[in-house]
């Protein structure tokens, strides 16, 4: 058994380098080749441990029989779930193969010590786990504050007591991650939407309650507290408009994206731009007008 031939040296230290993802945005293709690239960091790790891997007292054909399951263990198995609930679980060619493969992706796990941890109860000394939430955050979903970040679950870590190989993975793995980095994706970012609010949300409630005005002042309300209740409520109303497209914004624009062959989030961003532009053209144009 594998178990009872693990060698770790005491006297080495174990590195790890560790990251949540920011940005990131896949279509099935892309998302495969990233999974190639792991499987041949994976391979390189099976070709590490093997040279560590001593016989000790097994028979030459006991241990090249568990030199064999050893470099076999680090065939990647990974886990993909959908939206709907779909789940598949394999190597990568019977995942991506698979007619099954669901159309919108929820997200990816991949641990390369898993199958050599829970079906061996060996642990080797060089390892990685990924995980991808490609999930996006609800429009009408008001129990997130938009001054916070937008939570994502989406995180690498590699580990191991081969430093260079550690430090070689986890740079070739950000480096491509950066390169397939996410559209807009600073919107999901701490505080953006104070500083949106206040150069943006509060002129264009201003700007709005004035459009109002007229409206409101040919009705003739002889109460000044309710004149000024409908100027009030034109403020507010407007800034959750501003916050509801916010949310919007967020959705269209994921901070870890799967583009599924029938993406729609085109279509969704395109919406948003015209609603953006026809509102604030809108407003640009009053304000030169104002200025003039």
């Amino acid at each position: 058994m594998l178990d009872s031939v693990v060698v770790i040296e005491k006297t080495k230290i174990k590195s790890r380098q560790k990251m949540q993802i920011s940005s990131l945005s896949f279509d099935k293709d892309e998302l495969r080749r990233f999974c190639d690239i792991l499987q041949e960091r994976a391979n390189a790790a099976a070709e590490i441990e093997a040279s560590l891997f001593l016989q000790n007292d097994q028979t030459q054909e006991e241990y090249e029989k568990n030199l064999r399951t050893l470099r076999e263990s680090f065939t990647l198995k990974i886990t993909i779930a959908g939206t709907n609930g779909e789940e598949l679980w394999g190597t990568i060619s019977e995942v991506f193969d698979s007619v099954n493969f669901p159309e919108n992706v929820k997200s990816l796990y991949v641990d390369s010590q898993s199958t050599l941890k829970h079906v061996h109860n060996y642990y080797p000394h060089n390892y990685f786990v990924v995980f991808l939430d490609f999930s996006k955050p609800k429009v009408l979903d008001f129990s997130l504050l938009p001054s916070y970040g937008t939570p994502n679950e989406s995180n690498l870590e590699v580990s191991g007591y081969d430093a260079t190989w550690v430090n070689g993975v986890f740079s070739e793995l950000k480096n491509y991650i950066s390169s397939k980095s996410s559209t807009l994706s600073v919107v999901h970012r701490h505080s953006i939407y104070d500083v949106l609010l206040w150069f943006m949300g509060f002129p264009l409630s201003f700007w709005i309650s004035s459009r109002f005005s007229p409206n409101i002042e040919s009705m003739q309300i002889s109460s000044v507290f309710f004149e000024s209740a409908l100027y009030m409520y034109s403020f507010v109303a407007t800034l959750f408009v501003f916050r509801l497209l916010f949310h919007y914004l967020r959705w269209v624009c994921p901070l870890v994206e799967f583009r599924s062959a029938n993406n729609k989030m085109l279509m969704h961003r395109a919406i948003f731009g015209v609603l953006s532009v026809g509102w604030f053209g809108q407003f640009a144009y009053d304000l030169v007008k104002w200025v003039m």
